[in-house]
Protein backbone atom coordinates (compact mmCIF):
# COMPACT_ATOMS: atom_id res chain seq x y z
CA UNK A 1 0.00 0.00 0.00
CA UNK A 2 3.62 2.50 0.46
CA UNK A 3 4.19 1.94 -3.26
CA UNK A 4 0.53 3.51 -4.27
CA UNK A 5 0.82 5.88 -2.71
CA UNK A 6 4.25 7.01 -3.01
CA UNK A 7 3.68 6.58 -6.78
CA UNK A 8 0.39 8.93 -6.55
CA UNK A 9 2.35 11.52 -4.44
CA UNK A 10 4.88 11.57 -7.40
CA UNK A 11 3.05 12.27 -10.13
CA UNK A 12 1.14 14.91 -8.09
CA UNK A 13 4.02 16.55 -7.48
CA UNK A 14 5.26 15.91 -11.38
CA UNK A 15 2.11 17.69 -12.30
CA UNK A 16 2.12 20.54 -10.00
CA UNK A 17 5.98 21.32 -10.46
CA UNK A 18 5.25 21.29 -14.82
CA UNK A 19 2.59 24.29 -14.11
CA UNK A 20 4.47 26.47 -13.33
CA UNK A 21 8.00 28.14 -14.54
CA UNK A 22 8.18 29.16 -10.33
CA UNK A 23 7.29 32.59 -11.29
CA UNK A 24 3.47 33.58 -11.27
CA UNK A 25 2.54 35.47 -14.18
CA UNK A 26 1.73 39.17 -13.64
CA UNK A 27 -1.19 40.80 -15.02
CA UNK A 28 -1.34 44.12 -14.03
CA UNK A 29 -3.23 47.29 -15.08
CA UNK A 30 -1.71 50.10 -14.17
CA UNK A 31 -3.68 53.26 -13.32
CA UNK A 32 -2.80 56.68 -13.42
CA UNK A 33 -4.74 59.11 -11.16
CA UNK A 34 -5.98 62.53 -12.27
CA UNK A 35 -4.85 65.09 -10.10
CA UNK A 36 -7.68 68.20 -11.64
CA UNK A 37 -6.37 71.18 -10.06
CA UNK A 38 -2.95 70.34 -11.59
CA UNK A 39 -4.08 70.06 -14.63
CA UNK A 40 -5.57 73.45 -13.99
CA UNK A 41 -2.08 74.65 -13.18
CA UNK A 42 -0.75 73.36 -16.39
CA UNK A 43 -3.19 75.35 -18.39
CA UNK A 44 -2.62 78.21 -16.91
CA UNK A 45 -0.02 81.26 -18.05
CA UNK A 46 2.82 81.46 -15.89
CA UNK A 47 1.85 84.91 -13.64
CA UNK A 48 -1.63 82.95 -12.91
CA UNK A 49 0.57 79.65 -12.51
CA UNK A 50 2.86 81.32 -10.26
CA UNK A 51 0.46 82.74 -8.13
CA UNK A 52 -1.47 79.87 -7.78
CA UNK A 53 2.15 78.28 -6.93
CA UNK A 54 2.56 81.12 -4.55
CA UNK A 55 -0.67 80.66 -2.80
CA UNK A 56 -0.22 77.26 -1.86
CA UNK A 57 2.86 78.19 -0.31
CA UNK A 58 1.08 80.87 1.79
CA UNK A 59 -2.15 79.28 2.35
CA UNK A 60 0.17 76.46 3.95
CA UNK A 61 1.46 78.83 6.38
CA UNK A 62 4.75 79.59 4.99
CA UNK A 63 6.03 83.16 3.87
CA UNK A 64 6.67 84.21 0.24
CA UNK A 65 6.83 87.56 -1.38
CA UNK A 66 6.85 86.50 -5.06
CA UNK A 67 7.58 83.31 -6.74
CA UNK A 68 9.18 84.23 -10.25
CA UNK A 69 9.57 80.52 -11.15
CA UNK A 70 7.99 77.14 -11.16
CA UNK A 71 6.49 74.08 -12.60
CA UNK A 72 5.54 70.73 -12.60
CA UNK A 73 7.68 68.32 -11.92
CA UNK A 74 6.24 64.70 -11.58
CA UNK A 75 3.56 62.44 -10.29
CA UNK A 76 4.66 60.73 -6.77
CA UNK A 77 2.55 58.19 -4.64
CA UNK A 78 -0.53 59.95 -6.33
CA UNK A 79 0.17 63.07 -5.58
CA UNK A 80 1.00 66.01 -8.58
CA UNK A 81 4.65 67.73 -7.72
CA UNK A 82 5.74 70.84 -8.46
CA UNK A 83 8.15 73.40 -7.73
CA UNK A 84 8.09 76.94 -6.98
CA UNK A 85 11.27 79.47 -6.04
CA UNK A 86 10.11 82.69 -3.67
CA UNK A 87 12.17 85.47 -4.54
CA UNK A 88 12.41 85.94 -0.55
CA UNK A 89 12.24 81.84 0.78
CA UNK A 90 13.87 80.05 -1.54
CA UNK A 91 12.86 76.61 -3.55
CA UNK A 92 9.11 74.66 -2.50
CA UNK A 93 8.09 71.78 -3.31
CA UNK A 94 4.26 71.68 -3.94
CA UNK A 95 2.13 67.89 -3.89
CA UNK A 96 -1.17 68.01 -4.83
CA UNK A 97 -3.55 65.31 -4.12
CA UNK A 98 -6.39 63.99 -6.40
CA UNK A 99 -9.22 65.79 -3.77
CA UNK A 100 -7.01 69.09 -4.18
CA UNK A 101 -5.81 68.88 -0.68
CA UNK A 102 -1.74 70.43 -0.57
CA UNK A 103 1.55 70.21 1.10
CA UNK A 104 3.89 72.34 1.08
CA UNK A 105 7.65 71.39 1.74
CA UNK A 106 11.34 73.53 1.71
CA UNK A 107 13.31 71.86 -0.68
CA UNK A 108 16.38 71.91 1.21
CA UNK A 109 14.29 69.09 3.15
CA UNK A 110 13.44 66.88 0.84
CA UNK A 111 16.33 63.91 1.39
CA UNK A 112 15.86 64.61 5.37
CA UNK A 113 11.91 63.43 4.74
CA UNK A 114 12.66 60.68 2.26
CA UNK A 115 10.40 62.80 -0.76
CA UNK A 116 11.79 62.93 -4.12
CA UNK A 117 14.86 65.94 -4.64
CA UNK A 118 13.35 68.92 -6.33
CA UNK A 119 14.87 69.66 -10.00
CA UNK A 120 16.47 72.73 -10.60
CA UNK A 121 14.30 75.47 -11.98
CA UNK A 122 15.41 77.44 -15.80
CA UNK A 123 16.03 80.91 -14.25
CA UNK A 124 13.35 83.74 -14.05
CA UNK A 125 12.54 85.34 -16.80
CA UNK A 126 13.68 88.53 -16.38
CA UNK A 127 16.98 87.33 -14.91
CA UNK A 128 17.57 85.74 -18.56
CA UNK A 129 16.83 89.03 -20.27
CA UNK A 130 19.26 90.91 -17.89
CA UNK A 131 21.86 88.57 -19.27
CA UNK A 132 20.96 88.23 -22.78
CA UNK A 133 19.54 91.70 -23.76
CA UNK A 134 22.66 94.11 -25.16
CA UNK A 135 23.94 97.18 -23.01
CA UNK A 136 21.97 100.37 -23.21
CA UNK A 137 23.18 102.91 -25.58
CA UNK A 138 25.09 105.93 -23.98
CA UNK A 139 23.06 108.80 -24.37
CA UNK A 140 24.20 111.20 -26.92
CA UNK A 141 25.77 114.99 -25.93
CA UNK A 142 23.77 117.81 -27.74
CA UNK A 143 25.97 119.32 -30.53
Amino acid sequence: MARPIAAFVLAAAGLLSACEDGAPEQNMTRVKIVVPASEQLKALSPLYRFLGLRRSIVDSGQRCKKVDRGAYQQDWNNLAMWTAHCTDTGDWAIYIAPNDDVQVRLCSEAAQLKLPACKPLPPAAAEADATTAPAPASPRKPR
